[in-house]
């Protein structure tokens, strides 16, 4: 007889809370739109705990998941099998009355702005485009008038995708993102401001980074590393660099090649914190300085 290794009760709201760093690979339902990566809708929830139990003991090997499960404690892990326990095992696609390009929201989708259907091309945010735009007189001289900044410590904001802006905003706000200018220039920010100034720069278009090509940043972004326990970038970042909004991943394609440097390295040192479940800290710190120069290399080349 197999016994349950559900060990607490799960609480399904507060998984679908959780799922948001699972969406990316699994979608935001639960049904993953590609074949790699299993569906979890509707899968029994003392299997998903069991394997992610493993995934964090390492008795299931899986680059991508190991960091995943690393932080999970026994409740996030019965929260998350609730949640994706209790959703249908398919979903029903609907055409938005924009056509092919039209954004569409999806129920699970965790985000800080939110997506309106039937708009051609270029999703609409919470934000208002406009006011952003009058709103980013004071990120100017960092960024750039259209968030492509040509100071190489600084990041290019143009194309990033809004709620990862607004998120980190808030952060710097919150102080869970600890950056003594930005502490400033956020502190008289509302929330309706953040979300402005997001949506201006989402609809920007970034300019192309600096970086050159270098096989190992490629072998690395593309492969991981295996004997170092590194994950692959392309797993949240994208094959293009593009990030994965819906899951708060951001595009480092053609960003400045020093602020993406930084931002490894401070999420080496523990300086930089507000990943989800230390996604970034766990890969970062096993990263050395080469890797770190040819990765932001690579990464920059991205178009």
């Amino acid at each position: 007889m197999f016994n349950t290794v559900l060990a607490v009760e799960g609480d399904p709201e507060a998984g679908k809370a959780k799922a948001a760093v699972c969406s990316a690979c699994h979608g935001p339902a639960g049904i993953s739109a590609a074949d790699i990566y299993p569906n979890l809708a509707g899968q029994q929830a003392d299997y998903i705990v069991k394997q992610l139990t493993d995934f964090k003991a390492g008795t299931r090997t899986d680059m991508m998941m190991a960091p995943m499960a690393a932080n999970l404690s026994e409740q996030d892990m019965a929260d998350l099998a609730a949640h994706y326990s209790g959703l249908p095992r398919t979903i029903e696609t609907t055409a938005s009355a924009g056509g092919a390009d039209a954004a569409t929201v999806t129920s699970g989708a965790v985000s800080n702005v939110e997506v309106v259907t039937s708009t051609a091309a270029k999703a609409i945010y919470a934000g208002d485009v406009k006011l952003g735009q009058e709103k980013s007189g004071m990120c100017v001289a960092c960024h750039g008038t259209d968030g492509n900044s040509v100071i190489s410590m600084y990041p290019k904001l143009a194309g990033q995708s809004a709620n990862y802006l607004a998120k980190q905003l808030a952060d710097f706000k919150s102080g869970d993102r600890v950056d003594p200018v930005m502490a400033g220039m956020v502190a008289g920010l509302s929330a309706k401001d953040m979300d402005d100034l997001a949506a201006y720069y989402a609809v920007q278009t970034s300019t192309e980074g600096t970086g050159e090509t270098s096989s190992v940043g490629h072998k690395l972004y593309f492969g991981g590393d295996a004997e170092k326990g590194i994950t692959a970038c392309v797993a949240c970042h994208g094959v293009k660099g593009k990030g994965m909004a819906q899951a708060g991943f951001p595009a480092i394609a053609g960003q400045n090649i020093d602020y993406l440097k930084k931002q490894i390295a401070t999420f080496r040192d523990g300086s930089r914190a507000n990943d989800p479940n230390n996604m970034m800290r766990n890969i970062a710190i096993k990263l050395s300085d080469s890797d770190i120069n040819e990765l932001v290399n690579y990464m920059s080349s991205l178009k």
